[in-house]
């Protein structure tokens, strides 16, 4: 079993903590937009950060889990 190097164990993390920002950013901003649409104050913009962090968990857990099978494979 080869482990990742370190310049590889450090590109996940930070991709990791890129694509956790992103998911959160996005939800909010459409839920800021459907707010500002349907004049629903936070309601939107709270749904949208809460499914913008469970999306950007879930895409985190799979390029773990890709990087694990990686660092295996190699």
């Amino acid at each position: 079993m080869k482990r990742l190097s370190t310049w590889q164990a450090l590109i996940v993390a930070s991709q990791l903590g890129f694509v956790l920002a992103a998911g959160v950013a996005t939800g909010l901003i459409v839920g800021w937009y459907l707010d500002s649409v349907l004049n629903t104050s936070p309601v939107f913009t709270v749904i949208g950060a809460l499914a913008g962090m469970i999306a950007g968990l879930i895409s985190c857990v799979q390029i773990a889990r890709a990087a694990q099978r990686n660092g295996r494979s190699e």
